[in-house]
């Protein structure tokens, strides 16, 4: 219980610390722009623009992870469970990044039939998902290829594995991460994904094969 406290200490730290950065940042772009004694040209007013659209956006995910975690620390207030064909989810999430993922010419492909299910909460689904795509595109290199593919299993849990390429600079990431810390703004939207899966009652496993490829593998439950 006392390992469970000061982690749970330690990660609402980094999410305060996290949070008063980018809403300084925002604050900061937004001064600039508004300030009349600035003499900006187009181009560095398209600039801020940019960043305080990317800065919001990354405080966006990380309100809603911290909004999600307390969901479900509090099992019995904000949970609905329902059943979402996962499909549907994985194709709602990816569109949500599509401009990076055009930018950096990813190949998503879903090898997952419509109508495989999770019962789930919906935003709780929406952001394990959601934490695992921004992992995958800041993690892989231009022109990568991953496959998201579901496993039939007989047991009461959806299992869906993902596998994409890696670099030998990623590899080394990789082999390196410590799944159960906040030590990197790489592993952070991962290990919020698995902390997630986990509350939900689900299961996870992620290595590194011997072609330097990653493999995601969790475990949803279906009742």
């Amino acid at each position: 219980m006392k390992e469970v406290q000061t982690e749970k200490e330690r990660f609402f730290s980094k999410i305060s610390h996290d949070l008063r950065g980018s809403f300084t940042s925002i604050l900061g772009f937004s001064d600039i722009m508004t300030d009349p004694t600035e003499d900006l040209t187009d181009n560095e007013k398209a600039d801020f623009v940019n960043r305080i659209s990317k800065q919001s956006k990354d405080t966006f995910d990380l309100l809603v992870n911290f909004i999600n975690w307390l969901k479900l620390e509090n099992y019995d207030y904000g949970l609905v469970n329902e059943k979402l064909e996962v499909l549907e989810c994985l194709i709602e999430n990816k569109s949500n990044h599509q401009k990076i993922i055009k930018a950096k010419n990813l190949t998503f492909q879903f090898d997952i039939n419509e109508n495989e299910f999770v019962k789930m909460d919906y935003e709780i689904l929406s952001s394990i998902l959601n934490n695992i795509f921004i992992f995958l595109i800041k993690l892989c290199s231009d022109n990568s290829s991953i496959v998201f593919e579901s496993i039939p299993n007989e047991d009461k849990y959806f299992e869906l594995s993902i596998l994409a390429k890696c670099s030998d600079n990623e590899v080394d990431f990789l082999q390196n991460i410590d799944l159960k810390d906040l030590n990197s703004e790489l592993s952070f939207p991962i290990i919020f994904a698995i902390k997630f899966t986990e509350q939900s009652g689900g299961k996870y496993n992620v290595f590194v094969d011997e072609k330097n490829s990653l493999h995601l593998s969790i475990k949803l439950p279906k009742e």
